[in-house]
């Protein structure tokens, strides 16, 4: 009988460490006094989803011919492709056929 009694409080005290230790009250409060954002810029206008700066159309074959010739080495980083907006002007034929090759 004093074993099964150890033995509750022994599970009784790890059942309470565990819900303590696990439980979640780490997360900061909310302060209440500031709004959240409303989406709009300062001028007080939405913004259209256009880009602010910069070219909003690349021409495609230019942006590879610069990326292939004078980007492309051992430690650069891969430049990003979600932000442009790629426009094909150029002719068919524009790479020579020896480009391509190894």
């Amino acid at each position: 009988m004093r074993s099964l009694r150890a033995m509750a409080c022994l599970l009784t005290l790890g059942a309470t460490l565990a819900y303590t230790g696990c439980s979640d009250d780490d997360d900061p409060k909310p302060d209440g006094g500031t709004p959240p954002d409303s989406g709009t810029p300062d001028s007080g206008t939405p913004d259209a989803g256009t880009p602010d700066a910069g070219p909003t159309n690349i021409e495609f074959t230019t942006f590879v011919r610069e990326l292939i010739l004078n980007q492309t080495n051992e430690t650069g980083t891969p430049v990003t492709l979600d932000d442009k907006t790629f426009v094909d002007n150029e002719p068919a034929d524009a790479f020579p056929p020896s480009f391509f090759e190894p």
